[in-house]
């Protein structure tokens, strides 16, 4: 039986690490690898780059020519890196050599949002069509297709241990799918405004949301019940991730700042200040000590995780985090 935290987090401490700041455009989106110390980031101007984190170096994966990538994602063993772009193209690279690979297929309008399943066998898309799909990595078949929302699929995420797949559309709507069938399982809540993004907590317990109105939800999966409304900020949601041990949720918002929060109080633990323009895309790595090259902290200290912040001013900027608790 999975045992979780009793004790909670009061405050938190982020330190600057590095910042990135050859981008010619805006961070459209962000991912870090599964088990290496390298962060993939994707700019407006079709720009596809690599920071090597432990030597501080980055270097160009590719440069799409009249495209952009409005979200990446690395496959669970770290061997693909997968993007879409607003042309409705599936990009994918081999990670060891760079090599691009056959696209698995192409929306009739631009993807918003992909993710891999768990098990890395297929790479599900979001669209402006409103439609999310479902494609086989490295098999030419018909994709499955997810169809109930009224407007543009702005995020998805896949529960880490169930079958089951989760969206966020422009119509105000959140819904879980069936992954294996497509087939509608719940419309978790219905708002006025845009839902901008949607994760799921690595333990399965909780799914958060980042609304237009500036609002993040705190969803608890199992009930379907609201467990936290968190509502510092004063511009749209655009981004939402959790950590690596679920206890605390990152936010980053169009006001130009990024929040940290405590999962189980609700409580805001940290602002993320320093860059100029909007915060679009926030991303924890999922081994912090280990990107950071240094070694497991003592019995009863604080773990440090790894935070990375991408902004529309160009820039990407590295945090470690550490808590109280």
């Amino acid at each position: 039986m999975q045992t979780y935290p009793r004790s909670f987090p009061e405050h938190a401490r982020l330190h600057l690490l590095g910042v990135l700041e050859n981008q010619t455009d805006h961070i459209l989106g962000m991912a870090f690898h599964p088990t290496r110390p390298t962060l993939a980031i994707a700019s407006s101007d079709g720009a596809v780059q690599i920071w090597d984190i432990a030597f501080n170096n980055a270097r160009f994966l590719a440069k799409l020519n009249h495209s952009s990538l409005s979200s990446i994602a690395y496959s669970p063993n770290g061997q693909l890196l997968a993007g879409g772009d607003d042309r409705g193209i599936i990009w994918l690279w081999d990670v060891n050599n760079g090599m691009h690979l056959q696209q698995p297929g192409i929306h009739p309008l631009a993807i918003l949002a992909l993710a891999f399943t768990p098990d890395g066998h297929s790479l599900a898309t979001g669209s402006l069509d409103g439609k999310a799909r479902l494609w086989q990595v490295g098999a030419n078949q018909i994709p499955l297709v997810f169809e109930g929302h009224a407007d543009a699929i702005e995020d998805l995420a896949f529960h880490p241990s169930r079958q089951m797949l989760a969206t966020a559309s422009q119509d105000g709507s959140v819904r879980f799918w069936q992954a294996a069938t497509g087939r509608q399982l719940a419309l978790l809540f219905q708002a006025e405004q845009w839902v901008t993004s949607v994760a799921f907590s690595p333990d399965g317990r909780w799914l958060g949301c980042g609304l237009e109105t500036g609002e993040t939800h705190i969803w608890t999966v199992q009930t379907g019940q609201q467990h936290h409304r968190l509502a510092e900020h004063k511009s749209s949601i655009l981004s939402v991730a959790f950590s690596p041990d679920s206890r605390f949720l990152a936010t980053g918002s169009a006001d130009g700042t990024g929040r940290l929060w405590a999962v189980e109080t609700g409580r805001p633990l940290a602002v993320i200040a320093g860059h100029t323009q909007a915060v679009s895309v926030v991303a924890f790595a999922a081994h912090a000590t280990r990107a950071l090259g240094s070694a497991a902290p003592p019995t009863g200290e604080a773990e440090t995780l790894l935070l990375a912040t991408g902004s529309h001013d160009g820039s990407v900027r590295l945090w470690s985090v550490t808590t109280d608790a």
